[in-house]
């Protein structure tokens, strides 16, 4: 692998781990950056899934003593809540899995691993859901990323090579 697909693996890596981008954002960037498809989609998932229990970790030691005192982490925490709970009510654990497949902006890793964390879901159980909903989403991203990504590419060729 040369120096330039790592460092994009790594960037992919990175923003996979970022709260407001997760993979939705990095596997699209992956691929447009021009690394392959599959190497996007396991550099975001990988990264993705190394953040389950750390997540896990922080909510049980610091929500009650630290986070909930700041509000806008109890609306976070809150909407996340209302969002969610439909999801858990009707499925149990695999709700989690499901809601943080959806390849939509909100529902990722550390919004399941809080739904997970405020259901007091078993914890073994909620992150293989969680994993699973992670490898679900990543799919659902790189096949509509690579599809949508390409038509651009094919546009843009078509109209003079931008």
């Amino acid at each position: 692998m040369s120096d330039e697909v790592i460092h994009r693996v790594i960037q992919v890596m990175l923003i996979s781990i970022t709260p407001a981008a997760e993979l939705r954002v990095a596997i699209p960037w992956g691929i447009a950056k021009g690394l392959d498809p599959a190497t996007a989609f396991l550099a975001a998932v990988v990264a993705t899934w190394v953040v389950i229990v750390p997540t896990f970790v922080i909510l049980d030691l610091f929500y009650a003593r630290f986070l909930s005192k700041v509000s806008l982490v109890r609306h976070l925490v809150e909407e996340i809540r209302r969002r969610g709970h439909s999801y858990v009510e009707r499925w149990g654990v695999l709700g989690v899995g499901i809601y943080v497949s959806l390849p939509l902006p909100g529902p990722g890793i550390y919004s399941g691993a809080i739904l997970a964390w405020l259901f007091g879901l078993p914890r073994r159980q909620a992150i293989i859901a969680l994993v699973l909903g992670v490898a679900a989403s990543g799919v659902l991203v790189a096949t509509i990323s690579t599809g949508v990504i390409a038509l651009i590419r094919k546009l843009m060729n078509s109209y003079g090579g931008y």
